[in-house]
């Protein structure tokens, strides 16, 4: 009986033990909360935009925005933003991307408003100024003009979530055909394209046969014969290589292909930037835009004698070509229609004074060149 109360004491004491060494481990283990990890100084954050272009690489604009517009932002701050830039339509085609933009898939993009005549419709009214002046420094101040005083213009970029940051635009206006051409009236009843529908009533009142072909589809439709000729910005039209079809061609310097190429930023995202990376994007967009102009003035002359020493015959426009699209009846039928629509359709009430306005511009930054 003693052996067995001894027995069952001993093994108690055993028990006790345990569990006082477990109960100590225990709280000599207690691990501490995980510490936050420690936030990077403003001067070490990196943002990474997406940029999205429907055009490749290559020509003179997306050679510009790759090798001077963004890298410029780079620089001015101080490689706080990178980019992640993509082009010929591999992120967003030239349809996607105003939607693309509007909602957030690419941070900055190119929107050219001809593909939009209904949202951006205000953007139209340029086309109803066809000669313009040849520098780039005139051509620059009439879009400065026009977005202070034509407020349509910021209304529009704003309800698709849009704020401009550049502003470039394509070479002149080019005539290319498949077919020999010494002045403009020999494009009466061919089947011509161009892709603004301001275009095509100039096409159509000077006698050709309009006609709406994709950008994408416009080299296969000079080769089969869809279309006899293209209507379309210089640059646009080497950089596709549509000369190589079309081998005729009358360049019209006076004649501005007058859409801009907005370069905007998502307002959602852009309102997401520290300020001075926001400071810093406007200090680098304008000096890229000043440096436009030392390319602008140079590739034009350049693009002529690259196609002429390809074979292409490339003739200048002169007047008697110029007044084909300056024509007084012409310019006042399409003034009338946009202001129609503008009114009935877009809310701008006071759409005539929008004319008004917009010709002044135009004949200040004429008087300029002079």
């Amino acid at each position: 009986m003693f052996k067995k109360s001894k027995f069952l004491m001993g093994l108690i004491m055993l028990v006790l033990v345990v569990v006082l060494s477990l109960t100590i481990s225990a709280c000599g283990t207690t691990e501490k909360p995980a510490e936050k990890p420690a936030e990077k100084p403003a001067e070490e954050i990196e943002i990474t935009l997406t940029y999205s272009d429907h055009d490749p690489p290559g020509g003179m604009r997306t050679e510009f925005v790759n090798n001077v517009w963004l890298p410029e932002i780079q620089k001015q701050t101080g490689n706080k933003v990178k980019f992640n830039a993509n082009f010929g339509g591999s992120l967003l085609s030239s349809q996607e991307v105003l939607d693309g933009a509007a909602s957030g898939v690419t941070d900055m993009a190119l929107i050219f408003p001809d593909f939009y005549p209904e949202k951006l419709f205000g953007y139209q009214i340029f086309k109803l100024f066809p000669e313009a002046p040849e520098k780039w420094e005139n051509i620059a101040l009439i879009y400065k003009n026009a977005l202070e005083e034509l407020p349509q213009l910021t209304k529009e970029l704003e309800k698709i979530n849009q704020k401009p940051l550049l502003i470039t635009v394509g070479l002149p206006s080019v005539l290319g055909a498949t077919y020999k051409i010494d002045g403009v009236e020999d494009i009466i009843g061919k089947k011509w394209r161009a892709s603004s529908r301001w275009h095509l009533e100039s096409l159509k009142h000077i006698g050709a046969n309009p006609v709406s072909v994709p950008w994408e589809d416009v080299y296969m439709s000079l080769e089969t014969g869809v279309i006899d000729g293209v209507l379309t910005n210089y640059d646009g039209f080497h950089m596709m290589k549509f000369y190589e079809a079309a081998t005729e061609i009358i360049v019209g310097p006076q004649l501005w292909w007058a859409t801009p190429f907005l370069h905007t930023i998502n307002l959602d995202k852009w309102n997401s930037l520290p300020k001075d990376v926001q400071e810093n994007i406007m200090k680098a967009s304008e000096i890229a835009q000043g440096k436009f102009g030392e390319l602008f003035a140079k590739e034009l002359e350049r693009t002529i004698e690259e196609e002429r020493a390809a074979g292409v015959n490339v003739k200048i426009a002169d007047d008697k070509d110029i007044q084909f699209f300056i024509d007084k009846e012409l310019l006042e039928k399409n003034r009338n229609t946009w202001i129609k629509e503008a009114k009935e359709k877009h809310g701008i009430n006071d759409a005539e004074e929008y004319i008004n306005k917009m010709q002044k511009i135009m004949d200040d930054g004429l008087a300029k060149e002079k």
